[in-house]
């Protein structure tokens, strides 16, 4: 066998897979990152033209569709984020190494979202129908056990941060990029030296 196409130390099909898809999740935080900042901004400067009511303000049923649009674009950031750490988890143990410590924060927020048709509901909250018991345990776990059904927070469904979840994306981004061109540089090393 030709010695320079056979190379030991080469990653594996399911580490070079899971570096794939840790890029697409990255990728797919930073965007989805965007879409909340904006879908944020219009739902904000809406609401302020409808409360001041200038000449211009939207109706009921539009500030209606912001919310519904701020909200879908806040859960699937969440959703992005996680499967960032699921991903991040499996190439990590595909490299034989520890994966990174899960976000509790985000397993709130995901669980929450996921869970959150068993809910009870009343006042603009969502509750776990019962103090005990698997239904409803994800709300339980909220701060003050309960997730508010309205967008006007600073944290992404209570307990996350959309800036902070958009710069750990980037910077996975960034280190995937560097390992790639690192990989590259010393694969034409390699060649150049005749290894």
């Amino acid at each position: 066998m030709d010695k320079q196409w056979f190379q030991p130390d080469q990653p594996t099909e399911a580490e070079e897979t899971a570096r794939h898809f840790v890029r697409v999740w990255a990728e797919a935080v930073i965007r989805q990152a965007r879409r909340t900042r904006e879908a944020r901004q219009v739902s904000a400067d809406n609401a302020r033209a409808h409360d001041q009511g200038e000449d211009f303000s939207p109706g009921s049923e539009h500030l209606e569709l912001d919310f519904r649009t701020q909200w879908a674009e806040e859960h699937l950031l969440v959703w992005c984020a996680h499967q960032l750490e699921r991903w991040r988890g499996r190439l990590a143990r595909e490299r034989g190494e520890e994966p990174p410590p899960e976000n509790q924060d985000l397993k709130l927020a995901r669980d929450a979202l996921e869970h959150l048709d068993e809910a009870a509901f009343a006042d603009d909250e969502a509750r776990s129908p019962a103090a005990t018991g698997f239904a409803g345990r994800a709300l339980r776990g909220l701060p003050e056990q309960r997730l508010r059904l309205s967008l006007d927070g600073d944290h992404l469904f209570e307990v996350l941060n959309p800036e902070r979840l958009d710069q750990e994306a980037l910077k996975v981004v960034k280190s995937v990029e560097q390992e790639l061109a690192d990989r590259a540089v010393a694969a034409y090393e390699d060649l150049a030296s005749g290894r």
